[in-house]
């Protein structure tokens, strides 16, 4: 075997050992809420996964997220038909937009029963969807941070709404690999927003005619996030080591400004 050859084989030998862990963390008691520390959290994380009922991406961020050390509670916003029913999930606009108006209806019940904790959304593939319409129909600066994994919209779907209730940024992480789900499944089937072709989790967001989105910040895959069990796949946002090294760090609080 080719050092390549090893080196890729090593590279798939340590994803599946990160996605048997997954595995074992979706077998342990579900919680609505988990804090990172002993006390109360101070603020909130949710998590909406992709479509069909299968997330990994959830359990393995609950995980990582217990051991930062970070003050949030997490929760895991279910939004879909069932397990198995993917096609339902990517078709049913107006389901997904019904789930996007509880979604928007929790960001602001949590911001008024708590004022002044942050509010962090992460998405993974069709879940994006859900929380970029619910960010449409939020005040602004409603969410602290908003995270998309491999979205399955359109490259050309506007985010200017969506974009005006964040008060931090948005960051968009895509793989040119991403080939299967990404370009051929949405090209067949359709992105979340019923356009076929590519997603943006495939070729990443285009920049309106006006200029580039502010608060928009969007991460191409590199060869060099496979250390962490991200292969450039569909899967490989769900890696807890992805999670930790490239994530876990955009829920960080921001530095507090300088006092003079």
């Amino acid at each position: 075997m080719t050092r390549r050859g090893e080196e890729r084989a090593g590279s798939l030998r340590r994803l599946a050992g990160l996605l048997r862990r997954v595995l074992r963390l979706r077998g342990r008691p579900r919680d609505d809420s988990t804090a990172a520390d002993p006390g109360p959290p101070r603020g909130l994380v949710i998590g909406i996964g992709g479509v069909g009922g299968l997330d990994f991406c959830g359990p393995a961020l609950r995980h990582v997220l217990a051991e930062s050390g970070l003050p949030y509670a997490l929760r895991i916003f279910p939004w879909g038909h069932g397990f198995g029913r993917w096609y339902a999930d990517l078709s049913r606009v107006a389901d997904r937009d019904a789930k996007a108006a509880l979604l928007a209806d929790t960001v602001r019940k949590f911001r008024a029963d708590r004022p002044g904790e942050p509010v962090f959304l992460v998405a993974k593939s069709g879940g994006t969807a859900v929380a970029v319409r619910a960010m449409e129909l939020l005040p602004r600066d409603s969410v602290e941070t908003a995270i998309l994994l491999a979205p399955a919209l359109s490259p050309g779907y506007d985010l200017t709404s969506a974009l005006d209730a964040v008060a931090r940024e948005m960051v968009v992480f895509w793989s040119p690999l991403d080939l299967i789900i990404l370009g051929a499944g949405t090209a067949l089937f359709g992105t979340a927003d019923r356009v076929r072709g590519a997603s943006a989790g495939l070729v990443g967001f285009r920049s309106p005619s006006a200029g580039p989105y502010p608060r928009l910040r969007q991460v191409r895959w590199t060869p060099g996030m496979a250390s962490t069990g991200n292969l450039g796949g569909h899967v490989g946002p769900d890696s807890p080591v992805f999670l930790r090294k490239y994530i876990v760090p955009l829920l960080r609080p921001a530095p507090a400004a300088d006092s003079c």
